[in-house]
């Protein structure tokens, strides 16, 4: 279901933006990434309870965090930015 726009604004429509979440990262040697096999876990440098940024178009807009929603992941906007 489409969200209702205000009609001020509905000119806006259909303008894209890029949105960006980063969970996390880590650095690897060359050697590590080769020998990653099916069902190998890579470990991130956040905790899953740590909050997230995330951008639009590259810059910070707001702080989230992340939940499961109907058995998919998702970002729940805690904070703008």
């Amino acid at each position: 279901m489409k969200n209702p726009v205000d009609p001020k604004l509905e000119f806006l429509e259909d303008i894209s933006l890029n949105v960006n979440v980063n969970l996390g990262s880590v650095n690897k040697l060359l050697i590590e990434i080769l020998s990653l096999k099916e069902g190998d876990i890579i470990e991130l440098d956040k905790n899953v309870e740590e909050y997230i940024d995330i951008k639009l178009n590259g810059k910070k807009f707001a702080i989230g965090e992340i939940v499961v929603a109907n058995e998919k992941f998702g970002v729940r906007i805690v904070d703008l930015a």
